[in-house]
C-alpha cells in the first residue's frame, strides 16, 4: 500500500509542478459561471470530422511543432505557451467541467487557427496502458453466437498500435482478413485504484473514437487464443479526433457507425452495453493503477448484416471512418506494407 501510494504521489508531482503558477496566470473563470450550449456544426479536416464545441487534444502547429491543443467553437489554440507539454498535465490541472474556462481565457488572447487546416494527432501519445472489452454489445453478442459475459472481459492493446486522424493503418500481409471495431473510448484524468463504479466518473476525463482494428485470421484461425496479436500490430488503433469532456457526453445514448469505403459496416448504440462505461473502470481499476492518460475501450456494436458480418471489411486501399455521435470522426486508409510484404504474402 505505501508503494502504491508514493507512485500517486509521483505521478502527481511530475504533472503538477508548475500548477499554481499556470493557474494564476490564466485566472481562470470559475466553472459555475459557465453555461454550456450544445453545438454539434461538423467541421472536417485531415482525417477528421469534429461534432463537439470543445475538446483537448493534440495538433501539428506552424513550424512543425507537435503539442497539446485546445479546440473551442471550431478553432485550434495551442497550450505549448501556456506553460503545458503534454494532455496529461491539462487533465491532471484543469477538470473537465473546467475547461470552458481555459479555452475562453485562452482564446481571449489568441485568435488561433481553423481546425479546418489543422493536422490533428492521436489525443494522447503513447498511453501507458489501452484497456479494452470482449462482447460487450447485445446485439454483437447475439450475432456472434455467445451468452451475455457476466462480468467485463477485458484484454489489452499496446502502445504501439496508437496512430491518428489521417494516418494510415498499416499491413504486412493482405491475408490477415482485417475487421474495424468503432468504439468509444474513457481516457483517464487522474489516478486511481481499486474504485467502485460509482467513483468512476471522477477518474474518468473525457472520451474519444477509437478503432480496434482485428486480424480475424490471428484471432480465430490459427487455433490458439491470440487477441494480443491480432489487435496489437503497429498501427491498430487510430484514435481521436479529439477528447471530449465526460459531462459532454451523453455516454448512455451515442450512436456508433463504423464506414468502410462508404459502406456501413457496424452501428449501434451504447444503450445496448451489457457492462456500463463505469463497470468497465472499476473492474480494470482493480488490477491496474490507472494512471492519467489510460485509454479504457468500452467495446463495438453489432455489423450490418443479417448474418452478424460486417458489410464491407477493410483491405488495402479502403478507408475506414469511425464515428460517435456528438464527438465526431476519424477517418484511415489502409495501406500494404511494401518493404515488409513485396508480393502480399504472409
Amino acid at each position: 500500500m505505501l508503494c502504491l501510494q508514493f507512485t500517486v504521489l509521483v505521478l502527481l508531482a511530475r504533472f503538477r509542478a508548475s500548477h499554481w503558477r499556470r493557474r494564476a496566470r490564466l485566472n481562470m473563470v470559475s466553472s459555475a459561471s459557465l453555461i454550456w450550449v450544445p453545438w454539434l456544426v461538423a467541421i472536417s479536416g485531415p482525417g477528421f470530422t469534429v461534432e463537439a464545441v470543445l475538446g483537448l487534444g493534440r495538433a501539428v502547429l506552424p513550424g512543425g511543432v507537435a503539442e497539446p491543443v485546445l479546440v473551442y467553437r471550431g478553432r485550434v489554440y495551442g497550450l505549448g505557451e501556456w506553460g503545458y507539454s503534454d494532455v496529461r498535465e491539462v487533465m491532471l490541472e484543469v477538470g473537465p467541467e473546467e475547461l470552458e474556462g481555459l479555452a475562453r481565457v485562452v482564446s481571449s488572447s489568441d485568435r488561433g487557427l481553423p481546425l479546418s487546416a489543422v493536422r490533428l494527432l492521436a489525443p494522447v501519445d503513447k498511453p501507458e496502458k489501452i484497456i479494452c472489452i470482449g462482447v460487450n454489445y447485445r446485439a454483437h453478442a447475439r450475432e456472434s453466437g455467445v451468452e451475455l459475459p457476466g462480468t467485463p472481459n477485458l484484454f489489452v492493446k499496446t502502445g504501439n498500435s496508437i496512430v491518428g486522424p489521417g494516418d494510415p493503418v498499416v499491413v504486412h500481409s493482405v491475408g490477415l482478413k482485417l475487421d474495424g471495431e468503432v468504439e468509444l473510448a474513457a481516457v483517464i484524468g487522474i489516478p486511481a485504484r481499486s474504485i467502485p463504479p460509482s467513483e468512476a466518473p471522477d477518474v474518468v476525463w473525457g472520451f474519444m473514437v477509437l478503432n480496434d482494428v482485428t486480424s480475424r485470421l490471428e484471432q480465430r484461425e490459427l487455433g490458439i487464443s491470440q487477441w494480443w496479436r491480432a489487435k496489437s500490430h503497429d498501427t491498430y488503433a487510430p484514435t481521436g479526433p479529439i477528447i471530449v469532456p465526460r459531462h459532454m457526453v451523453s455516454i448512455g445514448d451515442t450512436e456508433l457507425e463504423l464506414v468502410v469505403d462508404g459502406i456501413v459496416a457496424r452501428r449501434g448504440n451504447t444503450g445496448d452495453m451489457v457492462h456500463s462505461v463505469w463497470d468497465i473502470v472499476s473492474v480494470a481499476s482493480t488490477s491496474a493503477l490507472l494512471v492519467p492518460g489510460d485509454i479504457i475501450c468500452t467495446g463495438t456494436p453489432a455489423g450490418t448484416m443479417p448474418d452478424g458480418k460486417p458489410a464491407k471489411t477493410p483491405e488495402p486501399g479502403s478507408v475506414m471512418r469511425a464515428c460517435a455521435r456528438g464527438i465526431g470522426c476519424i477517418e484511415n486508409r489502409v495501406v500494404l506494407d511494401e518493404e515488409l510484404c513485396p508480393h502480399g504474402g504472409l
